[in-house]
């Protein structure tokens, strides 16, 4: 469920009473799952724990108070009693005002002076009461009026009720209930805005399907982590069509958030509610952006700024000079938007009259330059153009198109174009780059400056490499670029800044063609301790990769981190930072360091960066490391809300990724169908991806096409891909190749592996080594120290194949003992994954036939001999001799040893 406040309508004068049916009578949604579960648990334990006066609830409106507070009361037994009142602008007004519903049940002479209203409602609330416990219910306690905060003070500290408030801020619920607070005898509990964690688990609750990372970060953001905002944003999305459902999971379409609707009435509603000064403060800023601090105090008033800013409807930087924005991006565009044209304006004109004329377009950057076009005025074409480069650089092309117009048939044109085809090949139209590309003079540009001559030059050999046309050859072009900077013999800081570009841009071409061999003698000499431009940083990270593929993993990792902690101290562009982080969690799920992965993913998701700084590959890596643990379900939806996402937007190519490891979580599930399905649209035509991605998608492929039935022709496979990846070093994907190869039973590569390992640091690399020593000397006890190292780091996938070798060695040597421990191993793993199909595997692969494994589940489930025989129409004799196979094979001696071994029920198996 949504948190949100519920209930009566701010400003309204009524209040309510409830009495309790059974269970309180707040029963419609209890047994529903819902965010924020631990404080509903917190806030049950305080009002039955019979310590203090009770709690309160503090939050911004919207953040769920009123809906925790009704959670936890359902869980309250018939022995209490729950009153509810309601604080309100209009009852605050009046004496008593939020109390009326229960004084009117009193005698008149009651009302004469406050200790006769207490002793009223004292009696009034004991003779309801019946006996039970009274938990008082004050929401919107912020609101109350003097006497009544001081009769529900009163009555909280004479033990006559447990309260339970909700407010806005704790300086406004009346000095008798702070009191309490600060006497320590009422607990405070402050609810924050959602983080990103429980924003995607309140939409997975509330609309019963998972959402992509880019559904459920556009919300967030959006939403600002306001449960009412959400709640608002969420429907309006679903009901335009932007947030789209299929196959049971939800992904936002090509198409931004859109601020119409029920969203844009709540913020409204907000705006309504500040004072004239503060609602000029927070327009201005909306339309502006940002404003430098001195300047804004030329035009309002500091006490509107300090109340916006104590509300936390506006911040301000730290930087020099300080700038004030709205702290809600997307708030900050609803109130733009509905800021009539006149008042826009006059607004302008009130920022413009205290900046200089220099700096007058500059304020608010992108978002005041587009103001500035709003109103009419003219913008310089080098104005113009700054902005669209701000614009891309945070990934806003639609922005950027538009400043590039005002600068268009200027003198500027070239920089015009470079902007332009830069903003297009940000939403992937590489053909309408290419057009912008081709109306420029070729020979005019071969006279231009060697700043811009090198950007085109770049953009030439980025739309070459996003070709499949057979001419395209993004290597020349970067050649030819090269070969004029060797000519170049001044040391200028143009030429120093394109030869860092070019440098680049050959490594990230390298790395894109599996050319990594390349890209280590490139950047064999780079120093990474001087980490300070963007070139720099993201050309470490390609060198990281790059040591990656080719073995060093430890190295890769550290240089990973210290890639990661550079980018904190420079400005990059988004597309700069999608591109480190991607790498990085790549090189994480590669080495399968998948414990590390999730905590990086944690710690990312947790920042409130916007999602334009993840790349594709953050959409599918929790599924895979879901999948990797053995958690089928939850790897299934996240995949396949990835791979649905990733058709309506996959800037990095990584539709067919997201499909083979969707393929390959269906075949662990048993969805044999489902994986067929998925298997099949990978011969779909697609556009040039990255090498390293087509190897894991290949990994992922053959994996599930082993799972489904074809074991022969996929160990076959995964041994040609290994061979081919070892002989071009790329040693960490032969790894998983040959490993994969191993685990489904090729005793052949397993004599490889372990050399395989050796040319590989990690612990990935190790496990590898530890499951061939154990292959080759046939150790099941070997076998199951590298499944219980493989299942701890997460990957319960390697653990599983690694206890089934176990039985098969166990078995073959006659180790009862050996046998039985392996055995257990294995169906715990089995049980990890849930396919009743996964239990059988084994058994019909490695030890035996379908005919045996069949009458072995029927008699683990209880069934007689002559009940079997009838099921499967061969007679009891045939039954009889099965049996006592089975029994010789898995070294068993009765039936209950038998369903030690085989905990899968007969109706569930696929028998045959």
């Amino acid at each position: 469920m949504f948190q949100q406040d519920a209930g009566l309508p701010a400003g309204s004068g009524q209040t309510e009473t409830i009495y309790p049916a059974p269970r309180n009578g707040y029963g419609r949604n209890k047994d529903k799952p819902f965010t924020r579960q631990q404080v509903v648990a917190e806030v049950v334990e305080t009002l039955t724990s019979g310590s203090g006066c009770g709690i309160v609830l503090v939050g911004d409106h919207g953040a769920g108070k009123s809906f925790i507070a009704q959670r936890a009361l359902e869980q309250l037994g018939d022995e209490y009693l729950v009153v509810q009142v309601r604080g309100s602008s209009i009852s605050s007004k009046l004496p008593y005002g939020a109390l009326s519903v229960l004084l009117n049940d009193l005698d008149a002479s009651h009302l004469e002076h406050p200790l006769m209203v207490l002793r009223g409602l004292t009696q009034l609330l004991h003779n309801k009461s019946d006996g039970r416990r009274i938990v008082l219910f004050v929401d919107n306690a912020h609101d109350l009026d003097e006497l009544s905060s001081m009769m529900v003070a009163q009555l909280s500290a004479g033990a006559h009720v447990t309260l339970l408030a909700a407010c806005v801020d704790m300086p406004h619920v009346g000095g008798d209930i702070m009191g309490l607070w600060k006497d320590d005898l009422l607990r405070r509990m402050d609810l924050g805005p959602f983080d990103f964690a429980e924003t995607a688990e309140t939409l997975h609750h509330e609309y019963g399907g998972r959402f992509s990372l880019t559904a459920a970060r556009a919300l967030w953001s959006a939403s600002g982590g306001n449960a009412l905002f959400l709640h608002s944003l969420a429907r309006e999305q679903i009901k335009l069509g932007t947030v789209v459902r299929q196959d049971g999971v939800w992904f936002l379409g090509n198409g931004p958030i859109a601020l119409t609707g029920e969203i844009r009435d709540v913020v409204k509603a907000r705006l309504n509610r500040l004072g004239a000064g503060q609602r000029d403060v927070f327009e201005l800023l909306a339309l502006a952006g940002a404003v430098p601090l001195q300047t804004l105090m030329h035009i309002a008033n500091p006490q509107d700024m300090d109340a916006l800013q104590e509300r936390a409807l506006i911040r301000v930087t730290h930087e020099h000079p300080p700038m004030v924005s709205v702290a809600n991006p997307v708030t900050a565009g609803i109130v733009a938007s509905v800021v009539p044209p006149g008042r826009s304006a006059e607004l302008r004109r009130r920022l413009t009259a205290v900046l200089q004329d220099s700096d007058a377009l500059e304020a608010g950057g992108a978002t005041g330059v587009a103001w500035a076009l709003d109103c009419g005025e003219q913008v310089r074409p080098e104005v113009a153009l700054a902005a669209a480069h701000t614009a891309n650089s945070a990934s806003d092309p639609v922005a950027a198109l538009r400043f590039i117009q005002e600068a268009e048939g200027s003198e500027r044109d070239v920089q015009a174009a470079i902007e332009s085809m830069n903003a297009h090949i940000l939403v992937n139209n590489e053909e309408s780059a290419r057009r912008v590309l081709e109306a420029l003079d070729e020979a005019a540009c071969r006279e231009l400056p060697l700043a811009e001559w090198t950007a085109l030059q770049l953009l030439r050999a980025e739309l070459e490499k996003r070709s499949t046309a057979p001419g395209a050859d993004p290597k020349a072009r970067l050649r030819e670029l090269a070969e004029r900077l060797a000519a170049e013999q001044e040391r200028s800081a143009a030429v120093g800044a394109a030869r860092e570009q070019l440098s680049l841009a050959e490594a990230e071409l390298a790395a894109f063609q599996g050319r990594y061999a390349d890209v280590l003698a490139a950047t064999d000499h780079m120093d990474t301790t001087d980490l300070g431009s963007e070139p720099r940083i993201v050309t470490a990270s390609v060198r990281c990769e790059a040591l990656a593929v080719t073995g060093n993993v430890v190295w890769a990792l550290a240089l990973g981190k210290q890639v990661l902690a550079a980018t904190a101290n420079v400005q990059l562009t988004d597309k700069a930072v999608r591109e480190i982080r991607g790498r990085f969690l790549l090189l994480l799920l590669i080495s399968a360091k998948f414990r590390e992965a999730s905590a990086y993913l944690d710690e990312t998701y947790g920042g409130g960066e916007p999602q334009t700084r993840l790349g594709g590959i953050f959409e599918i890596g929790p599924g895979v490391i879901d999948l990797n643990a053995g958690h089928l379900d939850d790897a299934l939806s996240r995949l396949q809300a990835g791979r649905w996402q990733l058709r309506a937007q996959d800037p990095d190519a990584l539709t067919a990724l997201a499909t083979a490891a969707c393929a390959y979580a269906a075949a662990l599930q048993g969805e044999e169908e489902t994986a067929g399905l998925l298997l099949g649209d990978l011969d779909q035509p697609r556009p040039p991806t990255a090498w390293l991605a087509q190897r894991l998608t290949r990994y992922f492929e053959l994996s599930a096409q082993a799972e489904l039935g074809q074991r022969a022709a996929s160990i076959r496979a995964l041994a040609a891909e290994a061979d081919n990846d070892s002989q071009s070093s790329a040693v960490a994907p032969a790894l998983l190749f040959m490993s994969a190869a191993t685990r489904l039973g090729d005793r052949q590569m397993g004599h490889r592996l372990g050399d395989l390992g050796a040319q590989v640091t990690g612990q990935f690399a190790a496990l590898c080594s530890r499951l061939a020593e154990g292959m080759r000397d046939a150790d099941s006890e070997l076998l199951l120290a590298a499944s219980k190292d493989a299942d701890a780091n997460g990957n319960a996938v390697f653990a599983r194949d690694a206890a089934r070798k176990a039985v098969s060695c166990a078995n073959d040597a006659g180790n009862r003992i050996a046998l039985r421990i392996a055995q257990r191993a294995q169906q715990s793993l089995d049980d990890k994954f849930g396919s009743p199909k996964n239990g059988l595997h084994s058994l019909t692969t490695s030890t035996l036939t379908a005919r045996e494994c069949e009458v072995a589940v029927r008699a683990a489930a209880g069934t007689s001999n002559r009940k079997i025989a009838e099921q499967m129409h061969v007679s009891v004799r045939t039954v009889e001799g099965h049996l006592y196979q089975v029994y010789s094979k898995l070294h068993v001696a009765s039936r209950t040893e038998l369903k030690d071994v085989i905990s899968t029920p007969a109706d569930s198996a696929r028998l045959g």
